[in-house]
């Protein structure tokens, strides 16, 4: 079965797993931590030469200050998706993240001081400077070199915060018109499929009722093959599109019950290569195009005539091609034809199926058949059963 199906696009989440937080912290650590010894060696080379200046000391503070900052940032995440910046409630989530930022800020800045606190008693730098040693002093310097830069941080994580939740619900919104969107084709698609099963089981009752008393063996016989049709269309009834090879089995299935009312007169040659039956075509597209060849071509033709389907690789696009070497017809007869309801239904399946990705032409003259053309999309082979339910018709 050709079903259009939408795949939900995964969405995309600004959500750091806590299994993250060590490794990203020490390599962020150590990145920090190399370029800032490597700057201070550059620009005051004296101290490098103080306990806390050493590589190691400087390296290990950054990797201390960095894993807590990303151990942090699940958090601030997760203030920034519980109070977003939405219509109606602006206001509040402004206050809310400016003291979610100050107390991001302060508690890094506290956690980065007593950090620096400790390693400077560690490495014996409270010993040469006393004054640095105090905890207060620690974290104060901390808190002038660093505060405005985390405020500034917890803002970029909000922002992101906010982009990603715009994204994802514009995402949202698209899959959600886009399913609307397909409901609907499918619903008038269905719609057009049901308009077309009445009309050619009308059609085929009608020729039934003028064969009963004429001919009621050959009524008979019809009967049997409408019956064999029905069974698989009616089957078929959520289905688009099928396979070529299948749809030229509908027809020809189709072309075999009015042989039972125009006998051997009514001939078909069908001419399609290998490659172009495994394309998909909407079921049913060739019925209602036969249909007319019969009616307007063949009907009061004790000779009765030929109908020639042929199916081509034109560029990017299947043709197929019906011709019947009927008596043909005027321009106002084309107007009517087109009008009704097997080509009005035709072309509009096509254009929902389609859009602009089609053409209907026609060629009519008097006394020299009809012809009628369409050009459908050329695609892969739909992922569907391509084999042909066979129906035993009787002869």
């Amino acid at each position: 079965m050709s079903r259009r199906v939408l795949v939900e696009p995964a969405a995309a989440e600004l959500t750091p797993r806590w299994w993250w937080i060590l490794p990203v912290g020490i390599t962020a650590g150590l990145l920090s931590g190399t370029f800032s010894y490597f700057i201070q060696r550059w620009i005051n080379p004296a101290v490098v030469e103080r306990p806390l200046g050493q590589y190691g000391w400087v390296t290990g503070y950054n990797v201390l200050a960095w894993t807590t900052l990303a151990a942090l940032v699940p958090a601030a995440l997760w203030l920034a998706r519980a109070v977003p910046f939405v219509r109606g409630r602006i206001l509040v989530a402004a206050i809310v993240h400016v003291a979610g930022a100050v107390a991001f800020s302060l508690t890094q800045c506290l956690i980065a001081g007593t950090i620096r606190y400790w390693l400077m008693h560690a490495s014996g730098q409270a010993a040469l400077t006393p004054d640095l040693g105090l905890w207060t002093n620690a974290v104060t310097r901390v808190l002038l070199f660093g505060f405005e830069w985390q405020v500034l941080l917890y803002g970029g994580i909000v922002t992101a915060s906010q982009v990603v939740r715009l994204y994802q619900e514009l995402q949202a919104r698209q899959l959600h018109e886009s399913r609307l969107e397909a409901r609907l084709v499918e619903a008038r698609l269905q719609a057009l499929q049901r308009q077309l099963q009445p009309h050619f089981l009308f059609n085929t009752l009608h020729a039934v009722a003028g064969l009963l008393h004429r001919d009621p063996d050959a009524a008979e016989a019809m009967i049997v093959r409408l019956g064999d049709l029905l069974r698989v269309v009616f089957r078929a009834d959520l289905q688009q599109e099928v396979p070529l090879a299948r749809e030229l089995t509908l027809t020809s299935q189709y072309i075999e019950i009015q042989r039972a009312r125009f006998g051997e007169s009514l001939r078909i040659a069908i001419d399609v290569p290998p490659d172009a039956r495994a394309i998909p075509v909407p079921v049913l597209i060739l019925q209602p195009l036969v249909e007319n060849a019969i009616k307007h071509g063949f009907a009061g033709r004790p000779d009765g005539g030929t109908i020639r389907i042929s199916g081509r690789r034109a560029g990017n696009r299947l043709e197929l091609r019906v011709v019947d070497d009927g008596r043909g017809v005027g321009l106002e007869a084309v107007r009517e034809l087109n009008e009704g309801v097997g080509l009005s239904n035709t072309r509009a399946r096509l254009e929902h199926l389609y859009r602009d990705q089609y053409a209907v032409h026609f060629d009519a003259q008097p006394g020299r058949g009809f012809s009628i053309a369409l050009q459908l999309p050329w695609r892969a082979p739909a992922e569907t059963d391509t084999t042909i339910e066979r129906i035993d018709i009787p002869a």
